[in-house]
Parts: structure tokens; sequence; C-alpha cells
């Protein structure tokens, strides 16, 4: 395959290629790989939709928020991605061999390069960016005839990967028109009665995909390669991938296995005896500084894409606009208990076959970063570019918060009646619940103090953020 540049550069100004070979000299072009920065502008435009009413919004709580949990969290700013929505770790531990839809989604999918970034559970997986790196990696061989044929095998692939991401893409499209807040999350979706038609041209594409990706592999195993071979027969044996355990997701194929350092139920059952990790109590005041993203693992600030300050009445979320402009508002958060849960993937993964791969080599067309020179240029396969970014290595997670919100007089006279009719408050990524609203969940607005206090009356632990590990130098 000869050099090639990517497809289309900028969402919604050209479109995809087809499925069809560019000509006989390239072949097929992988959407997947050189469409990875373009799905994930699609999901950040999709996201900024959903918000354009609101765009004067502040950001600058997400920063101090930031800011507070790492200093209190024992967390780093090396590594820590803060996440919203709201995401709650409720998910059910089914037998062995089997995962839960929406844990699975969490930990497969690939988080965004920002150190707050936007959760979406319909995102590129890891283990597909795994795959297509394994698949760029260069087989060594002196035989002509099975560099045909590797080739061919390559063409084939790639056509039929590219089923596969259109049938994924269309399925996310449609999710991302329909559900609010990843709930229920994208693998579950496909089980809904509205997703059971894109379930099974997923499960068709994949087939067809499968086959094509055992055949490839079946003849890198026949070249001079014995790391990528080996590598490749991980990836697919299937010992180390498990089922769904939703009966409506039965005909999906099984998942490669993520592995968590203890089940959420076992957590909380520990917090509630006394027995688990200590709390927190984290704030800040609207008069600090803003927090330098520069000092971040992502190097630099992203645009948030959520209101930090909204009120539920009604059933319906709204805007907290005092709570923005007042420069007086101090925010005191407390939890329960705080924790980071180490996330693995299984045997599936070749961490040191990935790290061996820094520099290649990797079919002409790829390069592991990107560059200018000869050598370097083309489709990168690592870093904020490439298509084999990163991983997420924990989940931080946070159980029965409560608040307290002072405010200047004015601010607190503003918001005092709509607090006594709200069913829900949300602070940056976190939703409180007042089940019958505030008034039954206990909560208090204090006039002599000018503050808004209160606890969530939900009982599932919070996901807070994500630690997060850059490829290909992640564990494994």
């Amino acid at each position: 395959m000869s050099e090639f540049e990517p497809p289309y550069s900028h969402v919604g100004e050209a479109s995809p290629p087809s499925l069809e070979a560019q000509d006989e000299e390239t072949g097929p072009l992988s959407q997947f790989r050189h469409g990875a920065q373009d799905r994930r502008l699609l999901e950040l435009a999709r996201l900024d939709a959903g918000l354009a009413a609101n765009a004067d919004f502040d950001d600058k709580p997400w920063g101090l928020l930031y800011r507070a949990l790492v200093d209190s969290m024992g967390l780093s700013p090396d590594d820590f991605q803060l996440i919203y929505p709201s995401v709650p770790w409720d998910w059910p531990c089914p037998q062995a061999g089997f995962v839960h839809a929406a844990q699975h989604d969490f930990c497969a999918t690939a988080p965004q390069w920002s150190a707050i970034g936007a959760y979406v559970s319909s995102g590129d997986t890891v283990h597909q960016a795994y795959q297509q790196f394994l698949n760029t990696a260069l087989a060594q061989t002196d035989y002509r005839s099975l560099r045909q044929h590797l080739n061919d095998a390559d063409d084939a692939l790639t056509t039929a990967t590219n089923q596969y991401t259109l049938a994924s893409a269309s399925a996310a499209s449609a999710y991302a028109a329909q559900v609010e807040d990843n709930q229920p999350s994208f693998t579950q979706w496909l089980g809904s009665e509205r997703g059971r038609g894109h379930q099974a041209r997923i499960v068709a594409a994949q087939a067809g995909m499968n086959r094509a990706q055992a055949h490839y592999a079946a003849l890198v195993a026949q070249c001079q390669s014995p790391g990528l071979g080996q590598a490749q027969r991980r990836c697919g044996d299937e010992r180390f991938h498990v089922r769904l355990s939703d009966l409506n997701l039965i005909r999906m194929p099984k998942v490669p296995d993520w592995r968590l350092a203890r089940s959420c139920d076992e957590w909380v059952a520990q917090v509630e005896s006394g027995r688990g990790p200590a709390g927190v109590t984290l704030g800040f005041s609207n008069r600090e500084a803003p927090y330098d993203f520069a000092q971040t693992w992502a190097g630099r600030r992203g645009r948030i894409r959520q209101l930090f300050w909204q009120v539920r009445i009604n059933g319906r979320w709204e805007r907290i606009d005092e709570f923005e402009f007042d420069n007086k508002l101090e925010l005191s958060l407390d939890f329960q208990a705080v924790d980071t849960i180490a996330i693995r993937p299984g045997e599936w993964f070749d961490g040191e076959f990935a790290r061996s791969m820094i520099d290649g080599p990797f079919m002409p067309g790829y390069s592991a970063f990107g560059g200018d020179t000869v050598e370097t240029r083309g489709q990168p396969v690592f870093g904020e570019r490439g298509f084999f970014g990163l991983m997420k290595s924990g989940v931080c997670v946070g159980y029965r918060p409560s608040f307290a919100i002072r405010t200047s007089t004015s601010t607190f006279r503003r918001f005092a009646d709509p607090f006594k009719a709200a069913t829900g408050l949300r602070i940056g990524p976190f939703v409180f619940e007042a089940e019958g609203g505030s008034v039954a969940a206990g909560w208090s607005a204090d006039p002599a103090t000018q503050t808004f206090s209160g606890a969530t009356t939900s009982r599932k632990p919070s996901i807070v953020g994500a630690t997060v590990a850059e490829l290909p130098n992640a564990g494994g």
C-alpha cells in the first residue's frame, strides 16, 4: 500500500470514502483508522448542539473542582480525568464468564484526550483500536507470494471492517438522538426495541469482519514476526472473551474481558460496614483563580460541554445563573467514602508487544506518531491524532456525597424558592437526588448563613472520573 492522507479532515465538510477500493494500488482505506479524529469531532459536535442555548455559561468551576479533587482524593493531574455527565457505579456482578453491558461500555470505551471529558458510551473501543494497531504492524516475510497473500487478505479485512465501522457509526448516531446521559448505555440500548435493528446489522457485519480477521491472522502466523503472530492469536482467543449478561444481547458475540479490582456490591458492603476507604471533604470558592490545565496530562484545556450548576424542577433541568455569577459563592462537598478501583484488560491484550512497537515498523502509510519526514509521514497510530491513544486504568468513585453552598444574600433570596421546589441538584458531574422533593429529602436553606445544604437520597456510588494510561506504554 502506498502513502495516503486521511479521507476527510473536518466534520461536515466532506463525505467519507466509499467502501470500494480507492484504486488498484492502495486498496480500500480503513474508515476506523483514518476516521478516528472525525468521529471524535462528531461526538463533540453532538454535545455542542445540546448546549447551544447556553453558550455563555462560565466553565471556570469545572477547573476549580478538578483541582479540589486532585488535592483531596490522592489523585494526580498526570493521569486523572474528571468525567461528565454523572455515571452511577451500579454494575451487577453476574456469574463468571459474563459481564454487564454498562460495565463493559465504561471499561472498554477509550476516554477523550482532555483532563475533563464527556463520557460517550458509544465511542471507539480500546479493543477494536488494539486489533487495528496489530493489523497495521508490519509482518516480516521474505516470500513474495506470502506478501501478496497478506496484501490481499488485508484489503479484504479492511473492506469487512469498514462494513462493521459503518454499522456501528449508524447505531451510535441513532443512540445519540434518542438517549441522554448514557442511560441506558450504548450496548444496553442495542438490546432495546429501538436498538435491536442496529444490533442485528452490527452482528452480521462483525461476523464477516471476524472471518476476515482470522484469515489474516493465520497468514501473519506464517511470517517471521513471532511477537506479532502471538499477539494476534491472543487478541482473537475466545478464552479471553466473555458474554454479555443481558438476555436481549444473547445474539451478540463475546466481548474482550476487562477486569475490575472489586465489584461495586462488594465495595458498598465494605463501606457500609465501616471497613471501606475513608471519605473526604473538598470544595472551592468562586473567588479563586482559574485552574491551569497546562499542568495536566492532556496538556491543554478543552471546552466543557455541560453546565456546572443545574436544578431539576418538574422533571426538567434548569440552569442556575445566580450561582455562576456570585463571586462570594463557596462550595463544600463531603463524601462518605472515595476510592480508585483498578481496571485492566484481560489476557487478549499484550501490553509488552504494544510497548515494543513504539517505533514501529508499520505498514506503508502509517507511522507511530506522525511527522514531517519521509519516515514519519502518514496516519499516526498513537497519540492524540492516532486511533490507538488512551485507555482507562482505574475508575474513581465517591459514595453518599453531601453539599453545602454558601452564597451572597441576594443570590440566596433569588434561589430560595427554586431550591424548595427542586427534586435534584447537579453540581458539575454529581447529581444529588431529592426523592419526594428537597423538603422530604431533608435539604435545608438557612437564611442566617445564606447556605443551601443537603445530601443525595441515592445509595448508588457515583463515578467521579477515571485514571487514564497513554498507549503504547499502558500496562497489561
